[in-house]
Formats: C-alpha cells, sequence, structure tokens
C-alpha cells in the first residue's frame, strides 16, 4: 500500500491554505489592485514548500509533505516551477488538478512537471512565522549572490561556519527525516541507503 496523498485530503489543505492568506491577500489587493493576492501566492506556498517544513501550513496541518520523485526537499526553484505549473493545472475546469485522482503516485500535472509527490507524512511541529522568514532570507541571499544559509527546524546560520558539532546534528536529523520517508513508502531501500552515504560524507 502507497503513501502518496489522496485528492480530498489534498484539497482540505487547499481550503485552509485559502484561508490563511485571504485577509493578507485582499489587503494587498487594495494597494495593488488585481496582482496583489497574487503576489502574496508567490511567497508562500513556494517558499513553505522549499523550506525544512517542506509543505504550506495547511499541509502541515493536514499531515502531508511534498518531496522530489527521489525522497528529497524541494530546492527553491523546483517550488517556484510547481507553483506556476499549478496555474496551469487550474487552466480549463482545474483538468489538471483532477488528474491526481487517475496517476499511479497521486500526482498533479503540476507535480509531474516539478517532478513532485505528496506523501502523508506528519513532520514535527515549527514556527511557521520562523519558518518563512529564514527561507525568505534563503531566497534574498540567491537574488543579492550572497552565500545561502541552511535552516534546521525554523532556525538560520551561515553553513560555512558552521561548527562540526552543528553539521553532525544537521546530518543526523537529515537520516532521521530519510528514515521516515523511506518507512512511508515514498523511497526504496535503495534510494535510501545512496542518500543516506551521500549524508554522512558530508561530516
Amino acid at each position: 500500500m502507497n503513501n502518496y496523498a489522496g485528492f480530498w485530503r489534498r484539497y482540505a489543505a487547499s481550503l485552509i491554505d485559502a484561508v490563511i492568506i485571504i485577509v493578507p491577500a485582499l489587503v494587498l489587493n487594495y494597494v495593488v489592485p488585481v496582482v496583489g493576492g497574487f503576489i502574496i501566492s508567490l511567497f508562500y506556498k513556494p517558499i513553505f514548500e522549499s523550506s525544512v517544513m517542506m509543505a504550506t501550513p495547511g499541509k502541515s496541518i493536514m499531515g502531508l509533505t511534498v518531496v522530489s520523485e527521489k525522497g528529497e526537499r524541494l530546492t527553491l526553484q523546483q517550488a517556484y516551477i510547481r507553483f506556476f505549473c499549478s496555474l496551469l493545472s487550474a487552466f480549463v475546469l482545474m483538468i489538471g488538478y483532477l488528474m491526481s485522482l487517475f496517476t499511479a503516485k497521486r500526482q498533479t500535472l503540476h507535480d509531474m512537471i516539478a517532478e513532485s509527490i505528496v506523501i502523508n507524512q506528519r513532520l514535527p511541529e515549527m514556527n511557521y512565522f520562523d519558518v518563512w522568514t529564514a527561507q525568505m532570507k534563503n531566497l534574498i541571499s540567491r537574488i543579492s549572490g550572497d552565500a545561502p544559509t541552511t535552516t534546521v527546524y525554523g532556525s538560520s546560520s551561515q553553513s560555512a561556519h558552521q561548527p562540526l558539532s552543528a553539521q553532525t546534528s544537521d546530518v543526523a536529523k537529515a537520516i532521521e527525516e530519510l528514515h521516515k520517508l523511506l518507512q512511508s513508502g515514498a523511497i526504496s531501500q535503495e534510494e535510501y541507503e545512496s542518500k543516506k552515504k551521500e549524508y554522512l560524507n558530508k561530516i
């Protein structure tokens, strides 16, 4: 039995996210007519899904995470590709979203394009604002050309100056999350062993 998230659970997560962003979206839409809501979405869904939380608050509440088809955390680039392609999924009667009812891995059109999957997996509780702030700093660092920061459950530090003990702790947490993906059936034993070896080589 697979652990891919079903259509209705994903739909419920989307409704929760809509409730969360509706007020700021309306406010910004008043300041910047027409595109205000889009701007909020632009810095909501991709930022959260590429963070250590690997999910929007709505998905997190519903016990879902978004990972690559290899079981890895999405990069910012993957998350934005997924976001913009979700607009394509909504085009023509939401057909791209409805595809998840018929695909083997419950993937929507934007999942398939971005090579991502949504799985039933509940990660430890995190502070949403801290997670969002840390990932926004990463985005700004990438745009400005500065060295990106690494984030562990919402806390941010410069990876180039990380002590060895902190690196070891990060690797241990990464392997723990990887093992959860293995248990959930999102990745194979071979993929788990390969990625685990890659993490250990970083110490």
